[in-house]
């Protein structure tokens, strides 16, 4: 084989994702989240006994048995929307969208791996963790752009309201 084949350029060219494939992942993530919140409700839902009328109580064993199974389907949507959103954050870097990371912000996640952390907010994907992340070119384009179509709309109006005092 020749060494271009494995070439970083050929690597990270096979590795690239299109914009329909992004936010075909997103869809994904969205439908997990049902899917998790699912999984949470069944779960709950047997610790507090929660039955059909057609479903007679089930025994101590069945009852573990079913919540173990329902906080596994739990962790395992979890553990698939939080690799895929950070693969998405990656993306996001990759395209100049929010600035990448840096060793303070990998710091900060390694000593928040155990889970939940209430005094800042939440996991390595807490909301405060992103923005401090981002860049606000895209805002201020998109402000930019509607500034100026109110303009234009405003100056629209004027003409047409100074071209209908003007006497026939």
């Amino acid at each position: 084989m020749a060494d271009s084949d494995h070439s970083p350029s050929a690597t990270a060219s096979a590795n690239k994702f299109t914009a329909a494939q992004r936010i075909a992942e997103l869809n994904e993530i969205d439908q997990s989240v049902s899917g998790l919140l699912a999984s949470a409700a069944e779960a709950i839902g047997v610790l507090a006994n929660k039955r059909d009328e057609n479903t007679p109580f089930a025994t101590f064993e069945a009852q573990q048995d079913k919540f173990a199974r329902a906080a596994d389907a739990y962790f395992s949507a979890l553990s698939f929307i939080e690799v895929r959103l950070k693969r998405q954050v990656y993306a996001l870097e990759e395209a100049g969208l929010i600035q990448e990371g840096q060793d303070k912000d990998a710091k900060r996640a390694k000593t928040n791996e155990g889970g939940f952390d209430p005094a800042n907010g939440g996991g390595p994907l807490d909301p405060s963790w992103l923005n401090a992340r981002a860049d606000d070119s895209v805002e201020f384009k998109m402000e930019r752009e509607l500034l100026d179509q109110a303009k234009s709309f405003l100056e629209t109006k004027r003409n047409e309201r100074d071209a209908g005092d003007q006497p026939s």
